[in-house]
């Protein structure tokens, strides 16, 4: 049965919203970014398969799991679905004041208010599908920025300081890579303070899909339990 622990939802949170080689010269932090603004202004969403991989210090084995993500944007508000399968399968669904969480084997979905951690849920949901580099330059400072080669594509490396102390308390530093030619994450790793960090592979885009109404909606029969 899943576990509820509410010292560890920012943490928990961010993770959601929130995963090379043949180096070339590095390009400029503001050619990065202008080209960041650009792909934001023609981005209203994306469908795409994960893999996480949640490494933690002084356990030997890592924890994988495989699902899929949908982002739509609109009007400066994102929506956010990560489904993933398994064991411990749960869709959670990221709103602009609330998570919810849903359990399919307890058929019930944990509510949490996430008012609270609005600015740090919003610093990383940022470096997600459809952002800006804008929102970047705002919320990090771009530690390293480099031409790559991953999985036999063109990609631009960057790894991401956070500029917020509440953020810094969660992730430390997160390394991207950015394909060169959909101008979307492929790979995504999240470095936590302790050593601890999450690793997400992203397959198989759908760029700007159309979504059925229901697509962002869990079970509307399912108990719904407030947790804060």
């Amino acid at each position: 049965m899943p576990t509820r622990s509410a010292p560890l939802l920012p943490l928990r949170l961010c993770l959601l919203a929130a995963l090379a080689a043949g180096c070339s010269p590095a390009q400029s932090s503001s050619e990065f970014l202008a080209r960041m603004n650009q792909f934001a202004g023609t981005f209203s969403g994306a469908e795409v398969a994960i893999q996480t991989t949640d490494h933690t210090q002084g356990v030997p084995d890592d924890e994988v799991e495989k699902g899929a993500m949908r982002v739509k944007r609109s009007g400066g508000k994102s929506q956010i679905l990560i489904e993933l399968k398994g064991a411990n399968a749960r869709t959670a669904v990221l709103l602009e004041q609330t998570a919810e969480i849903y359990y399919p084997k307890l058929n019930e979905i944990e509510i949490y208010d996430i008012r609270s951690y609005k600015n740090s849920v919003q610093a990383l949901s940022s470096l997600g599908f459809g952002m800006s580099g804008k929102e970047i330059a705002a919320n990090y400072i771009i530690q390293t920025l480099r031409h790559e080669t991953l999985a036999s594509q063109a990609v631009t490396y960057v790894e991401l300081i956070p500029h917020s102390p509440d953020v810094l308390k969660l992730v430390k530093s997160i390394e991207l890579w950015i394909s060169d030619t959909t101008q979307c994450p492929v790979r995504q790793i999240l470095h936590q303070p302790g050593g601890d960090f999450r690793s997400t592979e992203f397959s198989a885009l759908q760029l700007n899909p159309k979504f059925a109404p229901n697509a962002f909606d869990l079970p509307k029969n399912a108990k719904r339990v407030r947790i804060n």
